[in-house]
């Protein structure tokens, strides 16, 4: 497939060329490029890598944690909002059940290319930060046999969301390094400094910043930083953020990529099953953790409304809302969603248009409304 004078959005800038594809791939970048097969003119359009999402947890109606079914349906409902490749994401949940999830996980890679492992969120999370977590279902690292657990899980587990004030929490830290799993700060309700601690333990991420977290406090007559301040102070660290303009205000979306740039700030939806698909307002859902949950105003509460429960919003919207509300060139919004996010995982077949990257591409029009997706060289009905 041949894309001619497409505006392609690259990580560093945007430049007017043609893009080949042959199979799956990429195959060259440049003018007046003559091709075979179809050709397609991008004259006034962009041609965007496809959308990587890491932390969503359904879709389409369907939930994450569900069969090999339901996961290729959160698959396909996101695809439709650009995004070619995610992470099926769990809540808590017991480890016999966690396992199962994974199992599904790793049957669904097999049919699609586009789902790239499991990410675990939980169940080694903070019960005074947990959210629409069920708190019932935390565990604590140092009074679980988490190496048994993983041994049954690690080959797909690619982000593991942990608190890092829990007993055992460090050591496990080091433990997902050691096994190539990313070790995430997630749900904590500790304070900068124990945020230091963990990156020296094989923490280097943090799950939806300003979210389920500390920021700054007072004790006492002094402020203290929490974990949000400290992971913007450190430039190591990689930080998920939920770009909804729900979940966090367009000034404070502006702060973080100002302070972490756009290789260390990376979008994701936190999608719950009725993201990525048309829902009225006020509908309630029950998660697979027993959590209700309910749709208002573009995102998910928890069903009395005290918090917010998980995004409904998913890829372009993200991506749209990061370049147009908050101002942030279009390369760079792309990139948060699309290079960061592989860079993040250490994949490098994906996340950007080059010569031997896989064949995942969108056409947009100016107003970023997409046209066509492109899957691993195929088109899919936008």
């Amino acid at each position: 497939m041949l894309f001619k004078n497409a505006n392609a959005v690259f990580c560093d800038g945007i430049k007017k060329c043609d893009v080949l594809t042959d199979g799956e791939r990429i195959t060259e970048i440049g003018e007046n490029i003559i091709g075979y097969g179809t050709t397609v003119n991008c004259e006034g359009m962009y041609l965007l890598p496809g959308l990587i999402d890491l932390h969503v947890h359904g879709g389409g109606g369907f939930s994450a944690m569900g069969s090999v079914s339901d996961i290729l349906e959160v698959s396909k409902a996101h695809l439709k909002y650009g995004v070619t490749s995610l992470l099926p994401t769990t809540l808590a949940a017991e480890l016999q059940t966690l396992l199962g999830c994974a199992d599904s996980v790793r049957e669904a890679m097999k049919l699609d290319s586009g789902i790239l492992g499991i990410h675990l969120e939980g169940p080694f999370l903070s019960k005074d930060m947990c959210g629409a977590q069920n708190s019932e279902l935390l565990l604590t690292p140092s009074k679980t046999d988490y190496e048994a657990f993983f041994e049954g899980c690690r080959d797909v587990v690619r982000i593991a969301g942990v608190a890092p004030e829990l007993d055992g929490a460090l050591r496990l830290g080091e433990f997902l390094k050691e096994n190539g799993i990313v070790a995430s700060v997630a749900h904590s309700s500790g304070d900068a400094e124990v945020f230091r601690e963990a990156v020296k333990h094989g923490f280097s991420d943090v799950t939806h910043i300003f979210n389920a977290c500390t920021t700054v406090h007072k004790q006492g007559a002094f402020k203290k930083a929490g974990t949000a301040e400290a992971a913007l102070a450190d430039e190591s660290v990689s930080v998920q953020v939920i770009a909804d303009l729900v979940h966090l205000p367009r000034e404070l979306l502006s702060v973080i990529y100002k302070t972490k740039g756009d290789g260390k700030m990376y979008l994701i939806s936190d999608g719950l099953e009725f993201s990525a698909c048309e829902i009225e307002e006020g509908t309630v859902v029950t998660q697979r953790n027993g959590v209700r949950a309910v749709y208002l105003n573009k995102a998910m509460l928890l069903e009395d409304k005290s918090a917010l429960a998980g995004g409904a919003s998913s890829g372009i919207e993200l991506v749209k809302n990061m370049h147009f509300s908050v101002g942030v060139p279009l390369f760079g919004a792309v990139r948060m969603m699309s290079l960061t996010p592989a860079e993040v995982l250490g994949i490098t077949d994906r996340g950007c248009i080059e010569v031997g990257r896989r064949a995942d591409l969108l056409l947009t029009d100016s107003q970023l409304n997409i046209k066509k997706i492109i899957k691993g060289g195929i088109e899919i009905s936008a």
